[in-house]
């Protein structure tokens, strides 16, 4: 049995919207001065007023840390689900996700950043090349283009939204 396929998709295309947030997230936060200072390439003034963050050189490769990873977990998700099922697949690009995110948010330094930025591009790879077919394998042909589209669209939202 497989449930209703509105419902599914209703978690897909959510998932959707926030994988959208996610690839654009850099674009919300550069200019944000806690980000600047915090993540500062020259030492910082006593007065935290002149804080201009990552060179960039160094703002480049942190932006470009998550498209690196969505690369290779696209690259790798054909065989993940080939070995495991697209639902497994799935489920385990939610697990990476959680542990890229708790890398991001506790990150001390620029490493750590771009790390947890990494693995969560490896999700991204994995899901957005894994749930649109899931969801056409799941939904009835006359609805299957209509779901997947869906989903399609709320990333392209999430990453309008969010930048």
């Amino acid at each position: 049995m497989i449930g209703n396929i509105y419902a599914i998709a209703a978690v897909a295309i959510v998932g959707g919207g926030l994988f959208g947030f996610d690839i654009s997230s850099m674009s919300a936060i550069i200019a944000i001065p806690q980000y600047k200072c915090y993540f500062q390439s020259e030492p910082i003034p006593d007065d935290h007023s002149q804080c201009v963050g990552p060179s960039s050189s160094v703002q480049g490769g942190i932006t470009a840390a998550m498209p690196g990873g969505s690369w290779l977990g696209a690259l790798c998700s054909g065989y993940i689900s080939d070995m495991l099922g697209r639902k497994k697949a799935i489920m385990i690009g939610a697990v990476i996700w959680w542990i890229g995110s708790t890398i991001i948010c506790a990150s001390q330094n620029v490493g750590m950043l771009v790390a947890g930025r990494v693995i969560n591009g490896f999700c991204v790879g994995i899901c957005s090349a894994q749930v649109p077919v899931y969801i056409s394998e799941l939904a009835p042909p006359s609805k299957r283009g209509r779901l997947v589209g869906a989903q399609q669209w709320a990333i392209t939202w999430g990453i309008m939204i969010m930048f």
